[in-house]
């Protein structure tokens, strides 16, 4: 299925994610294979979040929150940031597109309906 995986820990929080062969090709990571080729050595891949993913929304606050009454929104449907690049925070403006491709994620909006 994977022939690798990978984890990183931030602030308590732990991700982890297993990128299939057809994936780590597509990302030109380069595999390992011992001599033997029925046998296969794990690909070395590394992760990193950006150091400090919000790095300048509200940095006085200890803790960035916000709370929304589905019934005050004024669209059907309301697009909100999820990866802290948005302009228009805590609205989504499309910066996931660039972030995304920057970094290889793959974040969106979160969608919310009235």
């Amino acid at each position: 299925m994977s022939s690798s995986s990978a984890m990183i820990s931030t602030i308590g929080a732990r991700f982890s994610f297993t990128p299939s062969i057809e994936t780590l090709k597509q990302r030109n990571v380069a595999l390992s294979f011992a001599s033997a080729p029925h046998r296969r050595r794990r690909a070395g891949l590394l992760v990193k979040a950006e150091v400090g993913i919000n790095q300048e929304i509200r940095k006085n606050e200890d803790k960035v929150v916000d709370s929304v009454v589905v019934s005050e929104l004024s669209k059907p449907l309301t697009a909100y940031c999820r990866c802290w690049k948005s302009g228009t925070f805590p609205l989504c403006d499309g910066s996931h597109v660039k972030h995304n491709k920057a970094t290889g994620d793959n974040v969106g909006p979160l969608l919310v309906k009235k």
